[in-house]
């Protein structure tokens, strides 16, 4: 007698199994979805990986060069051309009508050379106005970032090429006093403008060289004015730079963020649609599972109550399937529930139902709408559809192909009703229609009672995938963070929690950077000072001595403050703008005790003060306010100019002063505002990681484990014979493996229904999931009542023992079952096959799971309730 495997029907022509994944069974899930659930949202595209990967690169390795690699960098400069076109012509704008400005006073700062200063201011305006225009009316499709760029770096050479030449060419103090106006150019260069990194280089670096290259004093006076202005230049072009720097770092570092968001963001929800897909459809036949069923048949029946409809339903059951598995084996019982599906699937399009597999060979088709006639019609195309398709069912008592019995039933569903009596009145019709001879059609004889029965609710652990998913869908973890991010926070202040969260965050980081930056700063200035003694040599030595002392005094308190770990926050950053204002107000009052014109002329390099604290010590916005204008009020008030040269001397002084100073708090602005967006992104893409693991292992979870047992699935089990298959093919150790059957398990669905069926599979898995990782054995449920067990390395008589330690625990569990035929039991019992293979090449593990299904068929055929095995002696043949 020639021996057929499972999977090879009668013909002699062998059936592929289908994998879960299958794209055709897909196709069949999703064209019924779009005959009976239209409003069914559709899976989103999600970013390319490389994309993803690409950026969270560039994240990791850092942009220290402020570069990105060439296509991040081409997506970089279109992202952002347009908002920088707009600020930089905004800037230039600005910086044309402060240059028009500029030129109301050149009669008095300039009198040897107003002619030749004017013309020079006027070129300038009309060349940095006619390069405006034209990008201004540049078509979209040719602008570029380095147009704007271009016209602003011009704008604030061409300025600073004007001042120089000015000092070139006159003799004037005040020419050489106003000359310092330099950094004012270059702080609207690197600040206000945000010019990118390599043009503010540019635009800092030329106005230096070349003042220091041309500019020369023709008196003692002047050469000690332009020897304090290189000096001025030097620190606030230094400062400038690193703000400068510091804003197109953070802007690259944000823009990366927002693209891993936007990313990881399209991920999560592709990621959520599959969650929501695998936790609603059935893995071998793509229709849609039983909690998805019930939760459809709840929704219709809210609906019907409301709309005064009927709504019908057929119960489906393939006839003698128990037999059709016995006989050619389970991998052809898969894929003839498959071809069940799809008849079903075709009615359910033509008659606008929602078809699901209930569980085994039971199906379901939802009618809503439709009326008991109707839904007899749809149940009669059913049998018909699969008699026509002729899938050859030689041990069936009622044909030689696969044949159903269908039960129908029609509900009108009234306010109170349950819905579940519309199940039990189609189950009903469905025994009905065994009883009658199967392959036929049945309706529900009896009306039905309304307020009998009720719907039981899906099991927690078959809503776990779908309600986490849901609800992480509704409200992600990062959405406070977002909702801060869009309302912009202009204000510099988060919400209280996110506010605490932030300033607890960089607490230590904050110590240690203002104690050092004290220390650095307090050096600076007195090196400074002490440099600059021949601009006020009329002010006392005491004077300085006094400064000297302050600065001591907060630099022991700095020190003091520093060891106070538990200081708040704020108290801290108070503390030193506080310390920083006092150092500002004392040198002024040092420069109020000066006749000389050259100290109201340094008195510019205070705005130096409130940059550093902005720059260097990185204060927060509001606190950078502090000093700021206390340095703007206490000049005002300190400094006292005698005759009318020091008045305008004065007055173009406290000008600069106050420019500086409103640039500095741009300054502090940004960087506020910058690294506060940066934390918020930073978190964003923190929870979102977090979110996207948890899904991602979420999905594998669903992927892999069976959705009522909680242990892994025919996928997973499938995947772990194949590894644990090459594994031994390399050790050349066996692999064992045992095929699980509960007893007459059809008479337990019959006799308890199926909710107490399905309870009873949850309780036989658990035990057979805990006897197996007591053996360190893998175990799986392989579909409807059948179970595997995976044993690596297992030999003929450790896979025997194994399989007689879960036939005596499942026993022992006294799960009742008075429907059992199993001799001198009423509980539920298994039976199991065994079987161990040495892999060879050439051999197939199929043969290892045909064999465990024949020493199945050897144990039911023997009585049930019991192990049988199948010895191989000696390697697989190579043919097998």
């Amino acid at each position: 007698m020639n021996k057929r495997w499972p999977g090879t029907p009668p013909n002699g022509r062998k059936l592929s199994r289908r994998n879960r994944d299958d794209s055709s069974r897909h196709e069949a899930a999703d064209s019924l979805r779009g005959a009976s659930r239209a409003d069914a949202p559709q899976e989103p595209a999600s970013a390319p990986p490389t994309a993803s990967a690409s950026v969270e690169a560039v994240l990791g390795r850092g942009h220290a060069w402020l570069r990105f690699p060439t296509a991040l960098e081409a997506q970089f400069q279109s992202d952002t051309l347009e908002p920088r076109r707009r600020l930089l012509m905004i800037c230039g704008l600005l910086g044309i009508i402060s240059i028009y400005f500029g030129t109301l006073n050149i009669a008095a700062l300039n009198p040897d050379i107003v002619a030749m200063a004017l013309r020079v201011a006027q070129a300038n305006v009309a060349a940095s106005a006619l390069g405006l225009a034209v990008v201004c009316f540049i078509p979209k499709l040719w602008r570029r970032t380095w147009q704007a760029e271009g016209v602003t770096a011009l704008i604030a050479v061409g300025t600073c090429a004007g001042l120089i030449n000015g000092c070139i060419f006159s003799r004037a103090d005040t020419t050489f006093t106003h000359s310092a106006v330099l950094v004012s150019v270059v702080m609207y260069t690197c600040i206000a403008a945000r010019q990118r990194f390599v043009w503010s280089l540019g635009c800092t670096v030329l106005p230096l060289l070349g003042y220091a290259m041309f500019v020369k004093g023709f008196t003692p006076h002047q050469e000690l004015i332009v020897i304090a202005n290189l000096k001025l230049m030097a620190l606030s072009f230094a400062l400038a730079l690193v703000a400068n720097y510091t804003f197109e770092h953070r802007e690259r570092r944000n823009w990366l963020l927002r693209k891993l968001e936007e990313y990881r963001r399209g991920a999560l929800v592709e990621t959520t649609e599959r969650l929501h897909i695998l936790s609603i459809q059935d893995p071998l036949t793509g229709l849609l599972n039983r909690r998805q069923f019930d939760t459809d048949l709840a929704q219709a029946w809210s609906t019907a109550t409301r709309t005064r409809q009927a709504v019908a339903m057929l119960m489906v059951d393939v006839d003698f399937f128990k037999r059709y598995n016995d006989t050619y084996g389970h991998p052809a019982g898969d894929a003839c529930l498959v071809r069940v599906s799809q008849a079903l699937t075709k009615v359910a399009q033509a008659h606008g139902g929602i078809a699901a597999r209930l569980g085994g060979e039971e199906f379901g088709l939802l009618l809503p709408g439709r009326t008991l006639a109707q839904a007899m019609d749809a149940g009669t195309a059913l049998c018909d559809g699969l008699r026509d398709a002729g899938i050859e069912h030689r041990t069936s008592s009622v044909a030689g192909h696969v044949t159903l019995s269908v039960g129908a039933a029609q509900a009108w569903p009234t306010p109170g009703s349950r819905a579940s009596s519309l199940i039990t009145s189609s189950d009903q019709a469905l025994y009905q229609a065994k009883e009658l001879g199967r392959d036929r059609v049945c309706a529900a004889t009896a009306m039905l009672d309304m307020n009998q029965a009720e719907v039981l609710p899906p099991e927690p652990s078959q809503c776990e995938g779908m309600g986490a998913a849901q609800a992480e869908a509704t409200v992600p973890p990062e959405a406070a963070y977002v909702h801060t991010l869009q309302g912009k926070f202009r204000w510099l202040r988060f919400p209280a929690e996110q506010e605490a969260d932030y300033n607890q965050g960089q607490v230590a980081h904050r110590r240690e950077r203002l104690m050092a930056v004290t220390v650095l700063g307090l050096l600076i200035y007195q090196a400074y000072v002490l440099s600059s003694r021949a601009m006020f040599p009329d002010v006392p030595t005491s004077a300085l001595m006094a400064q000297l002392g302050m600065s001591a005094v907060l630099l022991i308190m700095a020190m003091r403050l520093h060891k106070l770990e538990a200081l708040p926050p704020w108290w801290r950053e108070a503390l030193f703008s506080g310390g920083t204002s006092a150092t500002a107000v004392m040198m002024l009052w040092v420069l109020s005790q000066s006749q000389q014109p050259s100290a109201l002329s340094f008195s510019v390099c205070l705005a130096l003060i409130p940059m550093f604290a902005g720059v260097g010590a990185r204060q927060p916005f509001w606190f950078t306010c502090l000093p700021a204008v206390i340095t703007c009020v206490a000049a005002a008030y300190f400094l006292n100019p005698r005759g009318a040269l020091q008045t305008l001397v004065f007055n173009d002084s406290i000008l600069m002063i106050v420019n500086n100073t409103v640039f500095t708090l741009i300054l502090a602005y940004t960087l506020d505002h910058g690294a506060r967006k940066a934390w918020l992104l930073s978190n964003i893409e923190r929870l979102q990681r977090q979110s996207l693991v948890a899904a991602t292992q979420r999905l594998h979870e669903l992927s892999t484990r069976d959705p009522l047992t909680g242990i892994c699935n025919r996928r997973q089990f499938e995947e772990d014979l194949l590894r644990i298959w090459e594994d031994g093919l390399q050790a050349e150790k066996p692999v064992a493996m045992l095929i699980i059957d509960v007893d007459f398990f059809k008479l337990y669905n019959d006799g308890y229904g199926h909710p107490a069926g399905d309870r009873c599979l949850k309780q036989v898995a658990a035990t057979i999931d805990q006897v197996a990782k007591s053996a360190h054995a893998l175990a799986a449920r392989l579909g409807g009542e059948e179970f595997g067990i995976l044993l690596p390395g297992g030999d003929h008589g450790q896979i025997l023992q194994l399989g007689e330690r879960v036939c005596a625990a499942v026993r022992q569990a006294g799960l009742p079952h008075r429907h059992s035929k199993v001799a001198g039991h009423e509980v539920v019992t298994v039976s199991l096959g065994a079987a161990s293979l040495l892999p060879a090449k050439g051999g197939h593990r199929r043969a290892l799971l045909a064999m465990a299904d024949d020493a199945l068929y050897q144990a039911k055929n023997s009585g049930r309730n019991r192990v049988a095995a199948l010895r191989v002696p000696g390697r697989m043949p190579a043919h097998a």
